[in-house]
């Protein structure tokens, strides 16, 4: 505890440094929703795989109608049927034609579809007003990706075009790099909400918090609940857990302790840290039994600021992301700010645009257990060490947790 206190991005790194991705699964492609491609998915044939038509008409050879016009139509012969998700009934010879349906296959020696508007048919017989250009009407076999391209590139997050392409090839699962599964724990005294409080007592906020934030990731999470401080209890907790997490997250005052005093101290090497942050300076970092774990300060919006900038980023990046950061935004501030000197401050705000700039307000007083804030804000502002409070009117980063529209 006595060395100097890290910075936010040195800590960030350290942390960034020990974590990797998940090891690539298989999944079902509704299961693989949101989650990050783990390799190039290459085409195995032509999507679409066969030409069909782009609208109800009737399939053509192009050269055969090269002198229709309005006053001088030509006279085809109707041969058969080509019906969407059927082999088309006949071929289309010189001056024949087959009647089609959207999205039906093209016959084969039809080479453009004439729209139903552009020709009337007679019995057998179809007479065709206008020329159409060699090709007019037909989505072509492969128009979209052919065979042997990238379907969708490594690294994607699925999302619903990249369901539905990987769908149209045929793909019914993909190699993803799974969510990652996370155990919250909250340890001390606390009381679950819908329970009778004693006077002093505190209602657990946090986990809930955390859970949320979680959830927010992208991430699967899992609350313990409520553990006792005392020696033993969080341990047994968290090893009973390891089967269900690939991540601890745990919040306390015991949490952040690291070395001989870490409630989870022989398992794994857990360290406490000093962070030049406001709220959010105490965390602990480590391993239990390889899993990453996290401990973080018992205060809401301590704990909060501490999952933004250490915790999202490690899921993030577990899970095989690549924008590990929030959306930024430079603002101008409409309210001093300050808090200790030399250390970054995350100040909950309220972000909006107005008069073509954007503009950031604090949304109440500066503190670890102000969670109110937190609540009416939809973004962080980030105010760099400095030795003088920021006043009104200068820029400051801001990180949008929430949308910034309204």
């Amino acid at each position: 505890m006595g060395l100097a206190p890290l910075s936010v991005d040195e800590m960030r790194s350290r942390i960034l440094g020990d974590v990797e991705p998940l090891p690539p699964i298989e999944l079902p492609l509704l299961e693989a929703h949101g989650c990050v491609l783990a390799s190039d998915v290459i085409a195995e044939y032509d999507v679409p795989p066969i030409s069909t038509g782009g609208s109800d008409g009737y399939a053509v050879r192009a050269a055969d109608i090269h002198a229709a016009a309005p006053g001088a139509p030509v006279s085809l012969r109707l041969v058969g049927w080509a019906r969407a998700g059927q082999r088309p009934d006949a071929t289309v010879g010189w001056g024949e034609t087959v009647r089609l349906e959207a999205g039906a296959p093209i016959p084969a020696g039809a080479d453009s579809v004439v729209p139903l508007e552009s020709c009337d048919a007679d019995g057998e017989s179809v007479r065709v007003w206008k020329f159409v250009e060699l090709g007019t009407g037909v989505r072509r076999a492969g128009e979209d990706v052919r065979a042997g391209e990238v379907l969708v590139p490594g690294g994607r997050r699925l999302a619903a075009p990249e369901l539905g392409i990987l769908a149209a090839a045929g793909r019914a699962s993909a190699p993803v790099h799974a969510r990652v599964r996370v155990a919250v724990v909250s340890a001390g005294s606390l009381v679950e909400p819908g329970r009778a409080a004693a006077f002093g007592e505190t209602r657990d906020a946090v986990s809930y918090l955390l859970y949320g934030a979680v959830r927010d990731a992208g991430a699967v999470p899992h609350r313990v609940g409520i553990v006792s401080e005392a020696e033993g209890d969080l341990r047994e907790a968290l090893t009973s857990n390891l089967s269900r997490a690939d991540i601890f997250v745990c919040a306390g005052d015991a949490c952040v302790r690291g070395g001989p005093e870490a409630p989870v101290g022989g398992l794994e090497k857990v360290d406490a840290f000093r962070v030049a942050a406001y709220p959010g300076d105490a965390l602990a970092f480590g391993e239990i039994e390889g899993e990453p774990y996290f401990g973080l300060p018992g205060s809401p919006v301590a704990a909060l600021v501490c999952f933004e900038a250490f915790v999202r980023p490690a899921i993030l990046k577990m899970m095989g992301r690549s924008d590990l950061r929030r959306p930024e935004v430079t603002a101008l501030l409409d309210e001093r700010v300050s808090g200790p000197s030399g250390v970054t401050l995350f100040v909950p705000a309220r972000v909006e645009h107005r008069d073509g700039a954007w503009h950031a307000r604090p949304t109440g007083p500066l503190g670890g257990r102000m969670l109110g804030t937190a609540t009416r804000a939809n973004a962080l502002a980030v105010v760099e060490p400095r030795d003088a409070p920021l006043e009104a009117g200068e820029k400051v980063r801001v990180q949008a947790f929430r949308s910034l529209a309204g």
